[in-house]
């Protein structure tokens, strides 16, 4: 529910941005203006987004050692072109802010920090022993004791979900 009431109240955000906008600027210049940022995040869209994505990908097949960084680098960009394709002010002070490279590494680093604690660490090439990561869980058995194929583990006698050989 935290996640749909931005997003429901976004649209109201725009138009109240369009109005203020407006009101300053004039309402061709407005039109104009929203104009200019998607035809700026097409460009963007086209050039350095999808580019920087292939060049993470060649990255991991080569292995570097940071693909990780280029491929997020690479989904910023496009994420911000898309941001700036949305008609409104706010989506494109978000595109904006994404530009920013120290907003990059924050929202990087919280990523690593986030998938590290979820235990989900994302290794593409072996660790540095030169063997595969080893996974080391712990297991539960949920089953019920002595409680096997016994007829107990069947539903009631007159469930349309019992077998039709065990039905009585």
């Amino acid at each position: 529910m935290r996640f749909l009431l931005p997003l429901l109240l976004l649209p109201l955000l725009e138009i109240a941005g369009f109005a203020w906008v407006g009101s300053q600027i004039g309402a061709l210049n407005t039109v104009l203006l929203v104009l200019l940022s998607g035809v700026v995040g097409v460009l963007l869209l086209q050039r350095t987004g999808l580019e920087s994505v292939r060049r993470a990908q060649v990255g991991l097949r080569t292995g570097e050692t940071e693909p990780m960084r280029q491929m997020f680098n690479g989904l910023c960009t496009a994420f911000s072109a898309i941001l700036l394709l949305i008609p409104g002010f706010i989506t494109d002070i978000l595109a904006l802010i994404l530009f920013l490279p120290p907003v990059r590494a924050a929202l990087l680093s919280r990523m690593t920090i986030f998938m590290q604690v979820n235990g989900q660490t994302v290794r593409s090439r072996p660790g540095p022993t030169g063997r595969a990561p080893v996974i080391d869980v712990d297991y539960q058995d949920v089953s019920r004791p002595g409680r096997g194929d016994q007829a107990g583990d069947l539903p009631p006698p007159d469930s349309k979900w019992r077998p039709p050989d065990a039905r009585e």
